[in-house]
């Protein structure tokens, strides 16, 4: 059984996903959303911050779309487990946070997005120490043995 600090953590990486789509993806071309992302990953180009979000902007619907898919596997992943689907929940939730863990990284190495990096690395990384693995290995054994 996932404790509650578990299924807060993964609610949490699931909730930034799907914030970071609204804002990418959705909202990206309003003034305050590109002026915000791009004065933290990007150095000085020569062009005008508004000029960079239009160059930007199929990069930004992409990357939102990526974080819709990836909120999509852990709020899947929490329903699946919810529902008795232990192994399929936990392999969404597992893939989630492993997904979103590397991206902070690389986040983190490639820009000045620190917080951001941290927002959505730790609670990951956090949600990935919680998930007993140990015993979910144990249900995947049990399960393929019991057929």
């Amino acid at each position: 059984m996932l404790s509650r600090v578990t299924k807060g953590l993964v609610l949490f990486v699931v909730a930034f996903h799907g914030v970071a789509f609204v804002l990418e993806a959705l909202l990206w071309m309003r003034p305050g959303i590109h002026e915000f992302a791009i004065s933290r990953i990007t150095d000085p180009t020569g062009l005008a911050v508004h000029e960079q979000a239009t160059v930007l902007r199929v990069l930004f619907v992409n990357q939102g779309f990526y974080n819709l898919f990836l909120a999509s596997a852990g709020a899947v992943g929490l329903m699946s487990y919810a529902r008795g689907q232990a192994v399929a929940g936990s392999t969404l939730m597992l893939y989630m946070c492993v997904a979103a863990l590397g991206a902070g990284v690389v986040l983190a190495l490639t820009t000045r997005a620190y917080v951001g990096a941290f927002l959505q690395a730790v609670p990951a990384a956090l949600a990935l120490a919680n998930l007993d693995l140990v015993r979910l290995s144990g249900l995947v054994v049990r399960t393929s043995s019991s057929k």
